[in-house]
């Protein structure tokens, strides 16, 4: 009823959701740090004896690091000062730096970013039992459909579908930490923030989930967005929708939305599934 006679939307914090994993990051890594310098000058010698030239920027300090063992690795191989203890120790510093750095986005992720977003989810579907019982109050309540109009930019034409996870993706691979150390592809950590935004966990696949989001909202838990009368499509009245109140509902969105669909869910006879019919 407040969709229909506000005639907004609610983008709410992931802090207000009924899953305590929603936008769940340890930004953690899926190996073992320790095996890095390693692992490191493994890819090193890989780089250095690889008959093509490295992809790594020239203009890098490890980039050139690696040209460097690359034009001697002939005759001089990995140098000495790589793998001795001194090395391995210059290696132990920058790791224990990782690992500072890890704990501090860690804290500004949970304290800082994940309560400023704002989220708005929709579903492929509409008929989904398991829906209606948890987010339209055990088929009391109403579902709505939106348009996506990318024509006219609205927000559900950036939409994403949620990818559903049996565990959090880590910050980065292995890999990916070692090609970004030697200047072959840089992370794009954005891009990585911004995958926290579409992964649940693989129990709540049954939703079909997309979702629209913004960041650093400074409102308290929800940001109100306006709802056009170009994309309210329909409305479909739960099953056990009591008569006065689908009789209050359909005279608010006639009046507020006189283009929108309307449809009755009825429960089959036959089957544990929904039908409608045209209101």
């Amino acid at each position: 009823m407040i969709v229909a006679e506000s005639k907004t939307v609610r983008y709410s914090s992931p802090n207000t959701f009924n899953d305590p994993f929603e936008f769940h990051s340890g930004l953690h890594f899926d190996f073992n740090l320790d095996s890095i310098p390693s692992k490191f000058l493994q890819r090193l010698e890989e780089l250095a004896s690889s008959s093509t030239p490295p992809p790594v920027d020239p203009t890098d300090p490890w980039g050139k690091l690696v040209l460097l063992v690359r034009n001697n690795y002939a005759t001089h191989g990995i140098p000495k000062p790589l793998r001795t203890e001194r090395g391995i120790d210059a290696f132990q510093f920058f790791l224990d730096t990782l690992r500072d750095t890890q704990l501090r986005y860690q804290e500004h992720w949970w304290t800082t970013l994940r309560p400023g977003v704002r989220v708005f989810c929709v579903s492929e579907v509409a008929n989904n039992p398991l829906m209606w019982a948890h987010y339209a109050s055990d088929h009391t309540g109403a579902v709505y459909e939106f348009w996506s109009l990318p024509e006219e930019d609205n927000a559900l034409s950036v939409a994403r579908p949620v990818e559903y996870l049996d565990a959090p993706p880590p910050f980065f691979s292995e890999a990916e930490f070692i090609d970004d150390l030697l200047s072959i592809k840089r992370i794009d950590f954005n891009s990585f923030y911004r995958r926290y935004a579409y992964c649940k966990s693989a129990h709540w696949r049954y939703e079909q989930e997309w979702r629209v989001w913004h960041p650093l909202s400074q409102t308290q838990d929800h940001d109100y967005i306006q709802v056009r009368q170009s994309e309210f499509k329909a409305a479909y009245f739960g099953c056990r929708m009591t008569a006065p109140t689908r009789e209050k509902l359909k005279r608010t969105l006639r009046q507020n939305f006189p283009a929108v669909q309307l449809f009755q869910a009825h429960r089959q006879p036959s089957s544990y599934e929904l039908s409608f019919t045209a209101v």
